[in-house]
């Protein structure tokens, strides 16, 4: 099983004809007249119809391998309905089914629709690793037999089968010797295929094809979820930047200076190791740092001769006009605020609005505050001539750590050198 931080889900009991193994508790599904399962938790619908539809593909002979392969379904039913990485479920879910079909490899292949052929998506088992880059043909191989067909198709002597295609192993000095293959659809559409190769010491059964068939039916789920989730950020971050545009169009002197910021602001959370999700934060909070603006008169903002102390102080509370703005949504996170209150804070204390010190400033703070200057200094302004880079830099450097975080300068220095 893949390594990952995950609670593994204990199936307390199970009760088959009545005759119970394990042990009651409060949480009991009654899969039909003749099973009934006992859990550690309350489990949700989603996952009590699946465990139905799994159970109904059984004789209830083996209990004792029945609840092996329960406890390994909920497991998947978990996960899958978790918040990793995609590619994190769908290997887990992978090495699930290679241990429920007693499989040495099993892989998921997507089509290619630039191609016209299958690509390896995600891999795990014997051949893993060496196959990824094959294109496999929809014509003349098994895997596309069964994206052509829409149907499972189990083949239990591989190498004398004319469909086998044989590159794969070649490629992955590997012999598979039987398969099972079953489609995965989006939306009524193939997708791909899933696939088991290699079953330990026995052919590949009826009762296999209801397990591969169902594990295809929650891969697909989480597939068609996370293209919903894509499409809808996409169109989340079309929206954000649309707001970002028209705040800087506002002022006649930064009308790209969003975007430059959330540029640089990403190249330097790649540079210390943020994950993806914490950059796509960080790129939220970069387009809508000056957000607060949109508080701001016209002719305060677009003022071309020098502001007075008052009309400064006004300036300066965009920061918090936008910390406000962006604190009364619901679902964004709190970094996404911290970013517009503190883009003007310096680690000192003598910068905007809250006169912070280092330690009380959000990372997001300190990043943007980098990237801002940076970009306000690089760029050509009615008022003044861009600076070169080297001279924005040395300015940073020299005022580090005292003003400006200095992991972040250096970071940042990296981003613009390469």
């Amino acid at each position: 099983m893949l390594d990952i931080a995950i609670q593994k889900f204990e199936l307390k009991g199970l009760k088959i004809n009545d005759k119970l193994y394990g042990k009651i508790t409060d949480f009991s599904i009654e899969i039909d007249e003749n099973v009934e399962i006992y859990a550690e938790r309350e489990l949700t619908q989603f996952e009590i119809i699946t465990l139905k539809n799994f159970f109904n593909g059984f004789e209830y002979t083996d209990s004792i391998n029945i609840k092996f392969k329960s406890r390994h379904i909920l497991e998947t039913l978990k996960l899958i309905s978790s918040n990793f990485k995609l590619e994190t479920v769908l290997k887990y879910t992978e090495d699930a089914l290679r241990e429920l079909l007693s499989s040495d490899g099993a892989a998921i292949l997507l089509y290619n629709e630039n191609k016209k052929m299958l690509n390896f998506y995600i891999t795990s088992g014997g051949a893993s690793g060496n196959i990824e880059t094959i294109d496999v043909p929809i014509e003349g191989s098994i895997a596309g037999e069964c994206f052509k067909k829409k149907e499972t198709i189990i083949i239990n002597d591989a190498q004398n089968n004319p469909l086998h295609f044989k590159k794969t192993d070649k490629k992955a000095k590997y012999k598979t010797k039987n398969l099972i293959a079953t489609p995965l659809f989006f939306e009524n559409e193939v997708i791909g295929v899933l696939e088991a190769v290699n079953k330990k010491n026995d052919n590949y059964t009826l009762e296999d094809k209801h397990i591969i068939e169902l594990f295809s039916s929650l891969i697909s789920n989480k597939l068609m979820n996370s293209k919903i989730y894509d499409d809808l950020s996409s169109t989340i971050k079309g929206i954000i930047l649309a707001v970002a545009t028209a705040i800087d169009l506002r002022d006649n002197y930064t009308h790209t200076h969003s975007k430059n910021v959330s540029n640089l602001a990403i190249k330097i959370g790649k540079k210390m190791g943020f994950n993806d999700s914490l950059l796509e934060e960080l790129e939220i909070a970069a387009l809508l740092h000056d957000v607060g603006k949109i508080g701001i008169p016209d002719e305060i903002l677009n003022k071309p001769s020098k502001l007075t102390e008052e009309e400064f102080k006004i300036i300066q509370s965009h920061t918090i006009i936008g910390a406000k703005l962006l604190s009364e949504i619901d679902f964004i996170s709190k970094n996404i605020p911290l970013g517009a209150l503190e883009h003007h804070e310096k680690l000192d204390g003598s910068g905007y609005p809250y006169n912070k010190t280092e330690d009380k400033i959000s990372l997001f703070g300190k990043i943007l505050a980098v990237a801002d200057i940076y970009d306000a200094l690089t760029a050509k302004r009615v008022y003044k001539e861009p600076w070169p880079k080297d001279r924005v830099l040395k300015m940073l450097k020299d005022n580090c750590p005292k003003k400006f975080d200095c992991k972040i300068v250096l970071a940042l220095e990296k981003c613009v050198n390469t």
